[in-house]
């Protein structure tokens, strides 16, 4: 009888563990492109309207502006969250989210993370276990293999210069960059450096650089630099428009070198018509969030740096270029603090460890959820 219920207990336990794994194996949503202009920022995290995107998918949607409440309904499935909230309850469970939604202009928005991955049973997104079990043998679309380092200015383009120890943006640009190209390459990808050493290369070579190798991901790297000497922190940046006067500014900076640049004249366009490159610049805005959401993510995790988040501007090497893009300010060396900081390679060391962690965690996941399409 001793004996009977230690083999009854241990094939109940088994059993929990399988089904907490089936729970766990949540559909992932591929977002509509048509979402990516409605992504907004806050606090350095991406949020999307809640009735904007059950008006994208079909959704039942009601709001008690009383209590701010919204409840999120198809067929039997029901989905209930509150502003200033990170739980939910998906029919009658609760769940937490990793950010809390929230109330701006009188409406409800939620983390682009809900949507990827407390939507997909609601829209009906088949988890990967009711695939078939032996797929067709064929190239991998949905493998990253090869990314274009893109270290900021260079040559007779400076960049920003720090006030007090006069450090060059060119020169730190690119020895952060090496750093993390390092840290890729041991993970197994292939990283293409738009420079290796201290050369000037236009803009828009920059951009082709990454077109012509078929690259599946594009990343440049700077340092930012502000008016105001108390402005500090990290920010990524992914292809937007401008939200900000911070923003345009620093576009209108960083786009300068196209002064410098006499063969800027729209290469992207080549081979490709307008409505294809709109298509393109769409679909990619999305993952370059992503991307961007990733990275601002490990770097708040690392605490080396104060982390300002993911931010939306029109760079010229982000709107030409036909892969998820997206580019690194790795602090202000116009704030006193991290100019210091920025001439230690312990720190750089950590920044580039951060940076290049975000990289692997998006290249893990996009894989993972062949495109993020799939559990």
């Amino acid at each position: 009888m001793h004996l009977s219920y230690k083999i009854r207990l241990i094939a109940a336990i088994a059993l929990a563990l399988f089904l907490a794994g089936c729970a766990a194996e949540t559909p992932y949503l591929k977002l509509n492109p048509s979402l990516g202009q409605d992504i907004r920022n806050f606090s350095g995290t991406q949020y999307l309207p809640l009735a904007r995107l059950c008006e994208v998918y079909g959704l039942g949607y009601k709001l008690d502006a009383f209590t701010n409440t919204a409840t999120v309904e198809k067929g039997s499935i029901q989905i209930i969250l509150r502003s200033g909230s990170e739980t939910i309850l998906s029919n009658g469970v609760e769940k937490r989210l990793d950010r809390p939604a929230i109330l701006a202009g009188g409406a409800i928005f939620v983390p682009v993370s809900f949507a990827r991955n407390s939507l997909g049973p609601v829209v009906g997104a088949k988890p990967p276990r009711e695939m078939p079990a032996v797929l067709p043998e064929g190239p991998k679309r949905f493998v990253i293999k090869t990314m274009v380092i893109d270290p900021g200015h260079g040559g007779r383009d400076v960049g920003a210069t720090g006030r007090r120890l006069r450090v060059r943006e060119k020169d730190m640009a690119l020895i952060l960059a090496r750093k993390i190209r390092d840290i890729l390459e041991r993970a197994g990808i292939k990283v293409i450096m738009t420079r290796n050493d201290d050369t000037f290369i236009p803009l828009s070579r920059r951009a082709d650089i990454a077109n012509s190798n078929g690259a599946d991901l594009f990343v440049s790297v700077h340092l930012n630099a502000s008016r105001s000497r108390f402005m500090r922190g990290f920010e990524c940046y992914y292809l937007s428009n401008a939200t900000d006067d911070n923003a345009r500014a620093l576009e209108a900076f960083e786009d300068s070198t196209l002064k410098l640049d006499k063969e800027a004249n729209a290469e992207h366009s080549r081979g490709l018509d307008k409505t294809l490159w709109d298509m393109t610049l769409t679909e990619n805005r999305l993952e370059s969030a992503e991307l961007a959401g990733h990275i601002c993510d490990s770097v708040e995790r690392s605490f080396t740096i104060g982390n300002r988040g993911v931010r939306a501007a029109r760079f010229y090497v982000l709107k030409y270029t036909r892969m998820p893009s997206v580019l690194v300010e790795a602090g202000y060396i116009s704030n006193r603090y991290e100019e210091l900081k920025l001439k230690e390679p312990e720190f750089l060391d950590r920044i580039a460890e951060a940076v290049a962690s975000g990289i692997l965690k998006y290249k893990k996941e996009f894989e993972r959820t062949e495109g993020f399409t799939k559990t």
